[in-house]
């Protein structure tokens, strides 16, 4: 065998590469290929004229017959150096090493092809003294991609033409109902860096034969940087300098609340994170009593380095990106002291009305005012967080008062002192407060009770009536204080957990066909056992009361079955949408519990015995930790359910009331 002396690398296969490249069908995705071509002309004007690019550089884009997709044609025309031999030669090697230099990856002009059939480049460029073109069809789906055409360019001068038409099946729909505004305002969200701290050419844009408009002027007005600075965060163990840009915003449709960008190769990347959790209103106000927003646009050589091929985004992790907006947050805040100050005092006004009701919380302030136990809460706090909060607060509190009193009744010396001193601790109004809610709990177990017996046809009440006892049904405690439900039916530690959502979908909208919804779902992000990577997805299962139907292996009589295929759902769903619109993600390892509540009838025992579920430590309560799931199960009656919750009342039932 001939001895083989050198080979070659076979060049990419880039419609296996586009293949496994996917894209949204909605107009951000479908302006990529414009994006692209906008930025190659911003490349190819900065060569030409360098420092003057701003003030001789022109790009005009028109789309004709915008709305039907049969016809549309878009066009984006430049007065840059034009398809030069080095540009062409660049063009036709995918992922060169002249577009990494200039920040670009090489791919960009591939992304045509998820949305067009048919790609036209026409150009003309200098080379000497002498003019000269070149036009040709580009088709990665040919054998030879390019495909040679005579004649001149449409334009007059150096530059280069680029045509988007015959659109891929898929976008028909989105086509018909795009609207120039917001076609508008994609182009200028996503070049909103070169506005804020880079420079830009004239670009102008036609729909149809309407008028012309200047999209560098319009949105110069309003993208306009009044801060900047640098943060440092750890990325993969090393300290990355990354560098911030805020700006204020009128409030829009384009951007309704305050939001974080992130930036790489000059362009905005993945899609805003909404702040509105952290800085507590999704808007200012300003002296003129105008809505603004505070934009956010962070970018640094570490996010170069880390952003794939189709520049759609960029591989951080969730707790990278959480670190950074904790930061720029605290960038904006400090910034917008002001505004952040009337939060506060709403806050405070809005804590101290709460606390009128329930005086017994007080104690939870621990000997701070209001004011400052308000400012070390989050923004987006409403009365009902803080008066959780202090629920919590208050039950350490009563445990410190009651070291105290133990540790006074020890020492001799100045006894009568310090007892008057903690005898004016526990006041009448807190004794008054907690006699009510104690009250309230009484009489909730006592409609619990009676819910689970036969209403007047005869018949046995529907579980939807303890549901709404328990948790009001297609809320969630976005919208429900803690006084306005009565989960310490189940576990009081229930109640204090993040998010807890009663019988809405995962993704917060109408429920459709294949959705598991469950009656109650909490999520809770683990913290509290260290692990910042995990993430805790409870559901809780209510059956009618003396129901005998249950059927092994059949998710529509079998709970088990029911809730396994819930939380399996829940997990490959990725997250929860809130009813506000927020969006919690599942990170790292799910831990997933279920508790079954319905009544132990002989047809549900067998179900379970079925399903090897034991009940050797309590006989009433039985459970089961599902290996092959990972779901840790408890079943338990509603006989059950009432009596723990007496138990654990018992004591408040015995001193405030007497029984």
């Amino acid at each position: 065998m001939e001895k083989q002396e050198t080979d070659a690398l076979v060049k990419p296969d880039m419609q296996a590469v586009l293949s496994r490249t996917h894209l949204s069908v909605e107009l951000h995705a479908f302006l990529l290929p414009v994006f692209e071509a906008i930025s190659n002309a911003m490349d190819s004007i900065e060569t030409r004229f360098g420092n003057e690019s701003a003030s001789k550089g022109e790009i005009q884009i028109r789309f004709q017959d915008a709305n039907d997709p049969h016809k549309i044609l878009i066009s984006i025309t430049d007065n840059g150096i034009g398809l030069t031999d080095d540009n062409y030669q660049s063009f036709k090697t995918p992922f060169s090493g002249y577009k990494l230099k200039e920040k670009g990856r090489g791919f960009g002009r591939f992304i045509a092809f998820k949305i067009f059939s048919r790609v036209m480049y026409s150009s003309r460029y200098k080379f000497f003294a002498k003019d000269l073109t070149r036009t040709f069809r580009f088709d990665i789906r040919e054998k030879q991609e390019f495909i040679y055409f005579d004649g001149e360019p449409d334009f007059k001068g150096e530059g280069l033409c680029v045509e988007y038409n015959q659109p891929l099946l898929p976008w028909y729909e989105l086509i018909k109902s795009m609207s120039a505004a917001a076609i508008m305002d994609e182009i200028g969200n996503h070049f909103l860096p070169y506005f804020l701290y880079r420079w830009l050419p004239k670009i102008t844009i036609q729909f149809n034969d309407n008028p012309i408009k200047d999209i560098t002027a319009y949105f110069k007005g309003i993208f306009v940087q009044y801060d900047k600075g640098e943060i440092v965060t750890e990325i993969d163990g090393e300290a990355e300098t990354l560098t911030y840009s805020l700006a204020r915003l009128p409030k829009r449709k384009a951007f309704k609340n305050h939001c974080l960008l992130f930036a790489a190769a000059d362009r905005i990347v993945g899609f805003p994170r909404d702040l509105t959790n952290i800085l507590g209103q999704p808007h200012f106000i300003d002296d003129k009593n105008e809505r603004y927003i505070v934009i956010a646009v962070v970018h640094g050589e570490a996010f170069e380095k880390r952003l794939n091929d189709a520049r759609t985004s960029i591989d951080l992790s969730p707790k990278v990106v959480e670190t950074i907006v904790s930061q720029i947050c605290n960038a904006i805040q400090t910034k917008e002291r002001t505004q952040i100050d009337k939060i506060k005092t709403e806050q405070s006004s809005g804590l101290n009305e709460a606390l009128r009701e329930n005086p017994i919380l007080r104690l939870g302030l621990k000997g701070k005012t209001i004011a400052e136990y308000v400012a070390t809460r989050p923004n987006n706090w409403k009365a009902e967080e803080f008066v959780s909060d202090l629920a919590i607060l208050r039950f350490r509190a009563s445990n410190d008062l009651t070291r105290e009193i133990a540790a006074a009744a020890n020492d001799p010396e100045d006894y009568d002192k310090k007892l008057a001193k903690l005898v004016k601790e526990v006041d009448e109004g807190q004794k008054e407060a907690l006699a009510e809610y104690v009250i309230h709990r009484k009489n909730i177990i006592a409609l619990v009770e009676s819910s689970r017996r036969y209403v007047s046809d005869g018949k046995v009440g529907t579980e939807d009536r303890i549901h709404e006892l328990v948790f009001r049904r297609f809320h969630d405690n976005s919208n429900t204080g803690y006084f306005q439900h009565n989960l310490w039916l189940i576990d009081d530690a229930l109640a204090f957990l993040p998010y807890i959502s009663s019988d809405r979908s995962l993704h917060g909208k109408g429920r459709k066909l294949g959705d598991k919804v469950s009656d109650l779902i909490f999520f809770d992000d683990s913290m509290i056992l260290g692990d910042e990577e995990g993430t805790t997805v409870t559901i809780v299962e209510f059956k009618k009361p003396s129901r005998d139907d249950y059927v092994f292996g059949n998710a529509k009589n079998d709970p088990v079955m029911q809730v396994i295929e819930t939380l399996e759902q829940a997990t490959a769903a990725g997250g929860l949408t809130k009813s506000d619109g927020a969006h919690l993600s599942f990170a790292g390892v799910v831990r997933r519990f279920a508790f079954v509540i319905a009544d132990l009838t002989p047809s549900l025992v067998r179900v379970l015995k079925k399903h090897d579920f034991k009940n050797d430590w309590n006989p009433k309560i039985w459970v089961k930790y599902r290996d092959n799931e990972s779901i840790f199960i408890q079943v338990l009656g509603y006989e059950t359910l009432i009596e723990s919750a007496k138990k654990r009342n018992q004591a408040f039932f015995s001193v405030l009331l007497g029984e």
